[in-house]
């Protein structure tokens, strides 16, 4: 994606992930994507930027209360979420789109590990007109 953008940013809370995103980076010669080690509702306001979009790939709880409301406070216009919990995605895209601040555009599961439970889902949404609802 970092190819397709002109800056992009890279908040991880994982150090080992950050630091192999940027090995990465350098690998496929992508020199502008910045990393930050750290929680996304901490470091985000800290940017002082609001994204276009935000991908989010949380992990299976789910977005913190608190993450949630630091993408309502930036409203970036586009939300793209990964999820490998359905039940967890429909909380917090409820959250998300409750107050009409998103909608809810496209959603698509993706069977990669079949004969098991496990469904990975994307969920795509854009800034909303403000009247609630999914």
């Amino acid at each position: 994606m970092a190819k397709q953008v002109r800056q992009a940013f890279g908040l991880e809370v994982q150090a080992t992930a950050v630091e192999q995103a940027q090995i990465n980076a350098q690998i496929n010669a992508i020199a502008n994507v910045t990393f930050h080690t750290g929680a996304v509702e901490t470091l985000l306001p800290q940017l002082g930027i609001i994204p276009d979009i935000v991908f989010l790939d949380p992990p299976r709880k789910g977005c913190d209360p608190t993450l949630i409301a630091t993408l309502l406070s930036a409203l970036p216009q586009h939300i793209v979420y990964v999820s490998c919990k359905p039940a967890t995605l429909a909380r917090d895209l409820k959250l998300l789109c409750q107050s009409g601040d998103y909608q809810l555009t496209h959603i698509q599961p993706a069977d990669f590990f079949p004969q098991t439970p496990h469904v990975e889902c994307a969920a795509f949404l854009r800034k909303g007109t403000g009247k609630g609802g999914i």
